[in-house]
């Protein structure tokens, strides 16, 4: 893996009208992987479209959206053209105070520097960090091209009780590693986790969008951009409430958030109830005093091994320190209750996340 370097900050140029940054919080949550779709009119505009960035990469077109940056296939000239993603903070933010923009770029290349101390086969390879003329930054990173966990759960509906273990040992390798190193993701979504082969027999997990990263500080979070309740980094449906409150979050938090993955996994049902619709009613119930979820695990699935519905339970609980000390102690403890079920004890895992997007295994 190739460390991201760090880059000088320049001026900024051609500054773009004024527009309000889009706000962290998906407001359409609600709505079925299936049918959500970024929108694309932004990224279309960008005026780096068609443009040789640094002699090295040859912008193709936009390929996703997020709240503070935009994503672009593009070519590395220098290695036979080769496809790339390039992530560069989106053109609103140029309409920001100096102190505000300026805080902006550092994020984003911070975001590069971390990626590329990360060695887990769940993150991104980075190839390197730059600045562009107007002053935004970019990070040229690793193409990885499949789908994502949350359309794939949409399709399947039922995934298997294997697959999601092997899903979940390879994403708790990276963020035991992430929270080791002293930080937390904070928004580890299914849509946020890529499907892709790494051979013809076994697929990868890939985890992407890494904006919401912080370090863990033991201080309450205000969501480094200010107290806003209403819109909170993250997202609401995978939310730990103490995130949601501006509490004081850790790895536990994203414990929270892979446990309600594999919930949904299991049970086709997200683990927010909502009073109202949309994220304001996730995260109205996410502040409240209710045991969280609504309905346990063992009463929707009373198929599953002994223990699997205890382990979700746990780090499903709404107070941190009642959940699994850690990632690592929260996945080994899954593992160890999956294959102590007899019936599924003899199988292997290799090639089953390939069967499941259609690939054979052996």
């Amino acid at each position: 893996m190739i460390r991201a370097a760090s880059v000088p900050l320049l001026a900024r140029q051609n500054a773009a009208p004024q527009v309000a940054p889009t706000p962290h919080t998906r407001l359409n949550e609600s709505t079925p992987a299936s049918k959500r779709r970024r929108r694309g009119s932004r990224s279309e505009l960008d005026p780096i479209l068609g443009q040789i960035i640094d002699g090295e990469f040859v912008i193709d077109r936009p390929i996703g959206s997020g709240s503070h940056a935009d994503v672009f296939l593009a070519r590395q000239r220098s290695v036979g053209d080769r496809p790339i993603a390039l992530k560069v903070l989106c053109r609103p933010y140029l309409s920001l105070r100096e102190p505000d923009f300026r805080r902006a770029v550092i994020a984003l290349l911070r975001e590069g520097k971390l990626l590329g101390a990360l060695h887990a086969p769940c993150f991104i390879d980075i190839i390197r960090t730059g600045v562009l003329d107007d002053g935004r930054p970019y990070i040229a990173m690793e193409y990885a091209h499949g789908p994502n966990l949350a359309d794939v759960m949409d399709e399947k509906k039922d995934l298997g009780l294997t697959v999601i273990r092997d899903i979940l040992l390879q994403l708790g390798e990276g963020l035991a590693e992430l929270h080791g190193m002293g930080y937390v993701h904070r928004d580890i979504t299914p849509a946020n986790l890529l499907l892709t082969h790494a051979n013809e027999t076994t697929t990868r997990v890939r985890m992407v969008d890494f904006g919401t990263v912080t370090k863990i500080s033991g201080r309450p979070d205000r969501y480094r951009v200010g107290y806003d309740l209403d819109h909170p980094l993250g997202t609401p449906a995978y939310m730990a409430p103490e995130q949601a409150t501006g509490g004081v979050v850790d790895g536990r938090a994203d414990q929270f958030a892979v446990a309600g993955i594999v919930y949904e996994a299991l049970t086709g049902r997200r683990v927010i109830s909502q009073s109202e619709p949309g994220a304001r009613g996730m995260l109205m119930s996410l502040r409240a005093d209710t045991p969280l979820p609504e309905a346990r695990l063992s009463q929707l699935r009373t198929d599953l091994p002994s223990g699997v519905a205890d382990v979700i339970d746990t780090a499903l609980r709404r107070q941190p320190e009642d959940r699994h000390p850690d990632m690592d102690t929260f996945v080994r403890a899954f593992r160890a209750a999956v294959d102590g079920d007899p019936i599924r004890s003899g199988r292997r895992r290799s090639g089953l996340l390939g069967r499941l997007l259609g690939r054979e295994g052996t």
